[in-house]
C-alpha cells in the first residue's frame, strides 16, 4: 500500500508554507527588495545581525543580492580582528551549505563552530545543534543524529525559553526513520510530558505521530484510536470556528491517515469518505501529491468492492495530477494499480504490459535510491575519516608540546646545575686562597656560614613553592576527576546512576575548595576554615539553585585556623548534611531556611551547627541502622576527626559537631 502521509512536524511546515505562498502580501521578490534597501542602510554589525534573523530558504533567497557586500565585511573584520562578526560570517557559510543540501561540507563548519566555542549564545547553539542533527538525518548517519539529540536535549533543558521546534525531528521520528517502530513507540511516551494540552499543535500532533508508528507496527486498531484521538483535539480546539483552507487541510490529513487504517483492516466503505475529504483539503491548498496518494487509495478502495467505473476514475484523475510532480513512489505504485484494475476487469493482456511496466520502473527507481544510499554512506564515512584525523593531528600536537615542555625542564635543569657547580668552585678556591690566616680563615667560614643559610632559606622556599604547586595540581586533578564524572553523567540516561555520580562530584568538589584556597592564600597545611566553608558553602547553594523553590541560607562564623586534616572531614560532612537538606528537607515547601553556625565552646573545642526548618529525621531514626550513603559519611568522617556527633529534631533537622581545633 502507497503510504506517503507524513509526520505532524513535517505537516504543519507543509501547511505554514501553503499559506505562506497564497498570500501576495509575502511575495519573494517583494520581500528580497524590502530587505535589500534596510540592509543597505545598516552599518556592518547591524547587517550582519539584519541577516541572522533570517530563517531557513529567506537566509538563501536574499544572499545572491548581498553576497559581495558580505564578503567586504568579512575582510574588513578580519583587518580589524572582530571575531564575533568573523564567527557569524562562518556559521552563515555552514548554514548556506545546508540550505543548498551539500551536507558534507556544512557538517565540518558546525562542528568546528561548536568545539572551538565560536558561538556566543545559546540560542545559537540550539540551532547550530539542530541543523547538525538534521544534516546528520540526510545522510541517514541517524546513529550521530541520536547524540546530538542528546546534547541539544541538555542544552533546553539547561534554557527552557529555547524553542522547542528545534528539539525536532524528536528521537522517536528518528526511530522511526530506523524502522525501530517499536522503540519510536516507547520513546514517545517518554517526550509526552514536554507536550502540554494547551498547545493544541504539538498535543494533536503526538497523537497523529503515534498513530504512524502504531499503523507501521501493525496493530491497526490503536493506529485507528490515535489519529481519532487527534480528530477529536482538533474539532475541540476549532470549535465555534470557521475553517480555513489549511484547517481543512489538517483535518483532511487525519482523516487520510484513519482511512489507510481502515483499509488495512479490510474496511473499505468506512475508508472511502475520509480519503475523500482528504482529497478535497488537499486539492484546495494546492497539494496535488497528496491529493493524488488518497486518490490511488480511492481507487483500490473501490476496486476492493467492485465498483470498476469509480476505480478507473479516480486512477485516471491521480495520474493526470502526477504528470507534473516528481514523487516515482506514488508513479510506480500506479502503474501497479492500473495492472491490478485491468486485471479485474479481465483484460489480461493489458495487465501484463502494465505489471511488466511496473517491473521495469521498479528495478530502475530501486537502482536509482541504492545510488543515493551509497552516495550518503560514502558521504558520512568521509565526515567520519575528516573528525579521525583532526583528532589525530590534536592527539599529535598534544605530545609534540609535552616534548617540548621535557626539552625545556632539561635544558633548564642544566643550566641550574652548572650555575651551582660554578659556585661550589668558586667557593672552594676562595677558602684555598684564605687558609694561611685564622683571620682569613674565620671571615672564610663565615661566609660558608653564610653561604649555608641562604641555601638553607632557598631550599625552604623551594620547599613552600613545591607544597604550594600540590595544592595547585591536587585541585586540578580534582576538578578534572569532576569533570569526567560530570561526562559520565551525560552519558548514562540511568537516574540513579546520575544521582550517584553527582553526589560523588560534589564531594570532590568540596575538597578541590580546600586545596584551591591552600594554593590562593600562600598557606602549607592550615587555612583560615571561616573562608573555606563560606566558599563550599556558596558553591552547594548554586548547584542546587531552583526555581520552584527559595531556600534561604543564613552563615554564622568565627574566625578559625584549621589544619587540613580537620578542615576536610567537616567540609565533606557540611556537603552531606547541605546536600541532603536540599533534597528532602523542602519536598513539601516552596520555602526554606538552612542555618550554619560555627562557633567556641572553651578554649581548644568548637561547634559546627546546621540545622533546616524542613520535615525533619523520622521519629524511629537510628543512625546505625539508617542505609543512607551521605550519612554513613557523616558518621564516619566525625569519628575520623574524634568529633562528637547530634542528630535530633527542632522544627527541622539539626546537626550539631563537636570537634577541637
Amino acid at each position: 500500500m502507497v503510504s506517503s502521509k507524513k509526520t505532524y512536524f513535517t505537516l504543519t511546515v507543509t501547511i505554514l508554507s501553503c499559506c505562506f505562498n497564497s498570500n501576495p502580501l509575502f511575495s519573494q521578490d517583494s520581500f528580497v527588495v524590502n530587505f535589500v534597501k534596510t540592509y543597505n542602510s545598516l552599518n556592518n554589525a547591524k547587517k550582519v545581525f539584519m541577516y541572522d534573523t533570517l530563517r531557513g530558504g529567506k537566509k538563501l533567497d536574499v544572499y545572491p543580492f548581498i553576497k559581495d557586500d558580505l564578503q567586504k565585511i568579512k575582510l574588513q573584520a578580519q583587518a580589524e580582528n572582530k571575531t564575533d562578526i568573523l564567527d557569524k560570517l562562518y556559521k552563515f557559510e555552514g548554514e548556506l551549505f545546508y540550505l543548498k543540501k551539500n551536507y558534507s561540507k556544512a557538517i565540518p563548519i558546525f562542528k568546528d563552530l561548536l568545539t572551538k566555542k565560536k558561538i556566543r549564545t545559546y540560542s545559537d547553539s540550539a540551532r547550530i545543534l539542530h541543523f547538525l542533527k538534521k544534516a546528520y538525518v540526510h545522510i541517514h548517519s541517524l546513529n550521530k543524529a541520536i547524540e546530538i539529540h542528546r546534547v541539544l536535549e541538555n542544552l533546553s533543558q539547561s534554557h527552557p525559553d529555547i524553542n522547542p521546534w528545534l528539539l525536532h525531528p524528536k528521537l522517536s521520528a528518528i526511530y522511526y526513520e530506523m524502522n525501530l517502530y517499536k522503540e519510536a513507540l516507547d520513546q514517545q511516551l517518554l517526550e509526552y510530558p514536554e507536550i502540554g494540552k494547551n498547545d493544541h499543535h504539538m498535543y494533536l500532533g503526538y497523537f497523529n505521530n503515534r498513530g504512524l508508528f502504531w499503523n507501521k507496527y501493525g496493530n491497526y486498531d490503536s493506529a485507528i484510536f490515535c489519529y481519532n484521538k487527534a480528530r477529536s483535539i482538533f474539532e475541540t480546539s476549532h470549535l465555534n470556528k470557521k475553517l480555513t483552507k489549511t484547517d481543512r487541510f489538517t483535518l483532511g490529513l487525519i482523516e487520510g491517515n484513519i482511512g489507510q487504517a481502515y483499509m488495512e483492516l479490510n474496511q473499505y466503505e468506512k475508508a472511502i469518505p475520509l480519503l475523500k475529504n482528504d482529497v478535497i483539503g488537499s486539492i484546495n491548498t494546492g497539494n496535488f501529491l497528496n491529493a493524488s496518494v488518497s486518490e490511488i487509495e480511492l481507487a483500490k478502495c473501490y476496486l476492493k468492492i467492485n465498483q470498476l467505473p469509480l476505480s478507473k476514475k479516480y486512477l485516471d484523475s491521480a495520474n493526470a495530477r502526477l504528470l507534473n510532480i516528481d514523487d516515482y513512489k506514488s508513479k510506480l505504485e500506479i502503474v501497479k494499480q492500473y495492472a491490478n484494475y485491468y486485471d479485474k476487469v479481465g483484460l489480461s493482456k493489458t495487465a501484463v504490459n502494465y505489471f511488466n511496466q511496473y517491473i521495469n520502473l521498479r528495478d530502475s527507481f530501486e537502482k536509482e535510491q541504492n545510488l543515493k544510499d551509497l552516495i550518503a554512506t560514502q558521504v558520512a564515512n568521509q565526515i567520519s575519516e575528516k573528525e579521525n584525523l583532526i583528532s589525530d593531528n590534536q592527539k599529535k600536537i598534544e605530545q609534540k608540546n609535552k616534548e617540548v615542555l621535557r626539552e625545556k625542564i632539561i635544558k633548564n635543569s642544566l643550566i641550574v646545575g652548572g650555575v651551582f657547580l660554578i659556585i661550589i668552585i668558586i667557593v672552594i678556591a676562595y677558602q684555598l686562597i684564605k687558609v694561611n690566616t685564622q683571620k682569613k680563615l674565620l671571615e672564610l667560614k663565615n661566609k660558608k656560614i653564610k653561604t649555608r643559610n641562604s641555601i638553607i632559606y632557598k631550599s625552604l622556599a623551594e620547599k613552600d613553592l613545591l607544597v604550594k604547586e600540590v595544592h595547585h595540581r591536587v585541585k586540578n586533578n580534582l576538578q578534572i576527576v569532576s569533570s569526567l564524572l560530570k561526562l559520565q553523567t551525560l552519558k548514562t540516561t540511568n537516574k540513579d546512576i546520575q544521582v550517584s555520580l553527582n553526589e560523588a562530584q560534589d564531594r570532590i568538589n568540596s575538597m578541590a575548595v580546600l586545596h584551591q584556597l591552600l594554593y590562593k592564600n600562600n598557606q602549607m597545611t592550615r587555612l583560615s576554615f571561616k573562608d573555606y566553608l563560606s566558599t563550599l558553602i556558596s558553591q552547594i547553594s548554586s548547584s542546587f539553585n531552583s526555581k520552584n523553590k527559595n531556600i534561604l541560607v543564613n552563615v554564622n562564623l568565627i574566625e578559625l585556623e584549621l589544619d587540613i586534616d580537620t578542615a576536610i572531614p567537616l567540609g565533606l560532612i557540611t556537603n552531606e548534611i547541605m546536600s541532603n537538606a536540599y533534597k528532602h528537607a523542602f519536598s513539601a515547601l516552596e520555602h526554606g531556611v538552612i542555618n550554619i553556625e560555627l562557633g567556641l565552646l572553651t578554649n581548644n573545642k568548637y561547634f559546627l551547627k546546621i540545622s533546616d526548618n524542613g520535615v525533619g529525621i523520622p521519629a524511629n531514626f537510628d543512625l546505625s541502622s539508617i542505609e543512607s550513603l551521605g550519612l554513613d559519611i557523616v558518621s564516619i568522617l566525625s569519628e575520623q576527626i574524634d568529633a562528637e556527633l547530634k542528630i535530633f529534631n527542632d522544627n527541622g533537622a539539626h546537626f550539631e559537631i563537636v570537634f577541637r581545633a
